[in-house]
């Protein structure tokens, strides 16, 4: 909250608003990840329940453009292939991942999970991939351009099966700190992107409908070295569990809820 106070209450004209963003909200990222958390107050009867595990949402305005950024305090990335239920505490967030093809609600593109490849047919239309690592490695999330597919080849595979990774692809927005250009693409929709922040996989995600362009645009202009479309439009619903255990539904559309095939998830505790 004292983010967005600082950040709305700044006299200086936008350009220095962003700088003072992209500045503070690294160092505030880092707290909530690796911190000492803030208990939760939810309370039953006279116990206070203490959440170790949540998502804390922050709201920032760039360029007329209402983003929001779900950070995730104590949880990992994750991703899967079956629906998570919103009764399983350990899930904080989750929404749809990879593109779901219409003719078979199956998933679109290579995907991978936990070392398992669920499809081995690769998308050669989509420029960008994302790897997940095990939950017990130490390796960061990383997002990286695929040449169309083009390097997702047997070696590339076999190392993610053999680190028990997981993989999907996707639609790149912002490649090392600049925004990829999709001038053709016109459509206005809510979007929603994972991106990497001071090293760390959080989730960006407009709280109106904008053009691709606009959203990669802002994306660098917030800070983000790497961003990742998920599946939006209609497919849009997820939700998260904020440090309350309150559940917050997200997404504009939600019609085509029950056809989502993947789900890109922050697991916690």
């Amino acid at each position: 909250m004292f983010l967005m106070w600082l950040i709305k209450n700044q006299p200086d004209p936008l350009p220095k608003k962003i700088a003072l963003f992209t500045l503070l909200l690294p160092v505030f990222l880092s707290w909530t990840c690796t911190g000492t958390h803030a208990p939760e107050v939810t309370s039953t009867g006279d116990t206070i329940v203490l959440r170790s595990s949540y998502i804390r949402d922050s709201v920032v305005t760039i360029d007329t453009l209402d983003i929001v950024f779900y950070i995730p305090v104590g949880a990992h990335a994750a991703l899967t292939s079956k629906r998570p239920l919103k009764t399983e505490k350990d899930v904080i967030f989750c929404c749809a991942a990879a593109f779901t093809l219409l003719e078979n609600n199956k998933i679109d593109g290579l995907f991978i999970e936990n070392g398992k490849t669920v499809v081995r047919t690769v998308n050669h239309h989509l420029g960008g991939g994302i790897i997940i690592p095990s939950p017990t490695s130490t390796g960061k999330t990383r997002i990286f351009g695929t040449e169309m597919g083009a390097t997702l080849d047997s070696a590339l595979i076999d190392s993610i099966q053999r680190t028990s990774s997981s993989f999907f692809q996707q639609i790149q927005m912002v490649r090392d700190g600049q925004p990829l250009v999709f001038r053709k693409d016109v459509s206005r929709f809510q979007r929603r992107a994972i991106c990497i922040l001071n090293g760390e996989a959080v989730v960006v995600e407009t709280k109106w409908p904008c053009t691709l362009q606009k959203f990669a645009d802002v994306l660098k202009k917030s800070g983000i070295n790497d961003a990742l479309y998920v599946d939006m439009g209609s497919w849009d619903e997820g939700w998260y569990r904020d440090e309350r255990s309150a559940m917050h539904t997200i997404g504009m559309m939600k019609n085509s809820t029950g056809r989502q095939s993947n789900w890109f998830v922050f697991r916690g505790q």
